[in-house]
């Protein structure tokens, strides 16, 4: 039962957001710094996020040459370049806003693994796609680094270096992001589920779970950060779930290779944490199974992850895996994300194609400037 004082005050809010991952961060903080006096609050049905933002591999990147190569059977090159550049400068976006320091951001280079012998071949086409972008070379043969990096040679067979590419500590970066935003005034809402929202005449009605029954909410905008989760709250929007697993070994008595790696045209990746190997991906091998917002270890995917770690990564090295998770991501038929206003009150910036971490900040930032476009 709610006061006098929670009705006339605590319940009613400018913006409310839905979700607590990077997206939904950065457009209420953005929203937040640029109307100080206004009321937001971002909306988290877990105690933390509940999708992909806390669980990926902390890759700044844009895409390997076979992954880009991929994206352009779906997206034109022009379209694809302009994801690139979206990607590349999102990277840069979350680094000047968050602080290298604080991410613990590393710019040791990314690489693919070639195992047909033949990827440094196309480096040429694709430095001269780029050029307009990067000014300079992105890809550079790396096959002197093969032996360096432990990989067994006889099955690595070609390495890529992408100079543009780093990577972060994830769990620094959300905590970084939530205090910021904090700090600006935006009010968090943990373990509290949107169960459905009813636009009326002077705003939008929130309806949400709390330990004592559901709660109405109000607020002139409401906007879903919820991306694989969208559809509960939006049934049209064009995405479809998609689950990755990470896994990291335990502490290794050797130097793991520094850098980010990626290979199988960007599904499967892996890089150094710490003392430690973290690799992850796979799902291309059941994506009918992995199409689920459901959190859970695909024992068919992990357990060829792992013959991959000791096959060809770390051959012959000691090493023990300590645990696995997951995170649910979002999928379209393009790769671009998708920012949409189903009405002047309610919006969705969703649909990040694994690659959160290079375009949440920048597609957060985008939505809430245009909030003040479709404002009434």
């Amino acid at each position: 039962m709610l006061s006098f004082w929670e009705k006339s005050t605590l319940v009613h809010h400018d913006l409310i957001v839905v979700g607590s991952g990077i997206v939904g961060l950065s457009a209420a903080l953005h929203y937040q710094l640029a109307h100080p006096k206004k009321k937001v609050a971002v909306i988290e049905r877990g105690l933390f996020p509940s999708g992909a933002s806390t669980k990926n591999a902390g890759f700044v990147c844009f895409g390997s040459i076979s992954e880009l190569a991929e994206n352009a059977r779906t997206d034109s090159q022009d379209d694809l370049l302009s994801l690139v550049e979206k990607r590349y400068k999102g990277g840069l976006e979350l680094r000047q806003l968050l602080g290298d320091p604080n991410i613990d951001y590393r710019p040791n280079g990314g690489y693919e693994l070639d195992f047909h012998g033949d990827l440094h071949e196309r480096m040429a086409t694709f430095n001269d796609w780029l050029k307009p972008l990067f000014k300079r070379p992105v890809f550079s043969d790396a096959r002197d680094k093969i032996s360096n990096f432990g990989f067994d040679q006889t099955k690595v067979k070609g390495l890529v270096k992408n100079q543009f590419e780093g990577s972060i500590d994830t769990g620094k970066m959300m905590d970084v992001f939530a205090r910021k935003a904090r700090e600006t005034g935006v009010q968090f809402y943990t373990q509290t589920e949107v169960l459905r929202y009813e636009e009326q005449t002077k705003g939008v009605e929130v309806t949400v779970s709390t330990t004592d029954g559901p709660l109405q909410l109000f607020t002139d905008q409401l906007a879903l950060c919820t991306n694989a989760f969208t559809k509960t709250l939006l049934p049209d929007a064009d995405l479809e779930p998609g689950r990755g697993m990470v896994l990291i070994t335990k502490p290794l008595t050797w130097a793991p290779p520094q850098g980010t790696f990626h290979y199988h045209s960007g599904y499967n990746y892996f890089r150094n944490a710490g003392n430690r190997i973290l690799l992850g991906g796979a799902r291309h091998l059941d994506l009918k199974g992995e199409t689920t917002t459901k959190e859970g270890i695909n024992i068919l995917l992990k357990e060829q992850l792992i013959e991959d770690l000791k096959s060809f990564i770390a051959p012959n090295r000691p090493l023990e895996i300590d645990y696995a998770w997951s995170g649910i991501m979002a999928f379209g038929e393009g790769k671009a994300p998708l920012l949409l206003h189903p009405s002047t009150r309610v919006h969705a910036a969703v649909r990040l194609g694994g690659m959160g971490v290079a375009l949440g900040t920048g597609l957060g930032r985008e939505l809430a400037q245009q909030l003040d476009a479709t404002a009434f």
